[in-house]
């Protein structure tokens, strides 16, 4: 059974842009996850997702100074923030067809509430969703 969440404080991690390093978001992910539900499933689209949009962002590579900053947030929903420098929208061509599916679209079908957004020169993916 999932332990009784403290809501409402987010939980920051900053990594440097090597790929090798998205294992430790998706680990945070589903840690953060996991805590707020026992459905394995849920776990496994958030732990997915955040690993994901972390990929995308560091593939992005627009900067090799700034870290990815990965952001995770529980209350009613999970929201995960993954924030990097520089632009990284879809037809910015930042992510090709890997084996006949688009990255941003499959992320897309993973998450409840999803937005990339452009905030100055900074790009923010934003997923939420219900906890179960």
């Amino acid at each position: 059974m999932a332990t009784d969440v403290v809501r409402a404080s987010w939980i920051t991690v900053a990594i440097a842009r090597d790929p090798a390093l998205v294992r430790t978001v998706r680990l945070v992910a589903a840690a953060v996850a996991r805590r707020s539900s026992d459905d394995e499933e849920f776990v496994e689209e958030v732990r997915l997702a955040a690993g994901e949009a972390c990929a995308l962002l560091i593939g992005a590579g627009h900067t090799e100074d700034e870290p990815v900053t990965v952001r995770l947030n529980v209350d009613s929903r999970l929201r995960v923030e993954v924030r990097s420098e520089g632009p990284a929208a879809p037809q910015d061509g930042i992510s090709g067809d890997v084996d006949g599916v688009e990255p941003w679209l499959l992320l897309r079908g993973l998450v409840d509430d999803f937005s990339l957004t452009q905030d100055g020169p900074r790009t923010i993916v934003s997923m939420s969703w219900p906890v179960p």
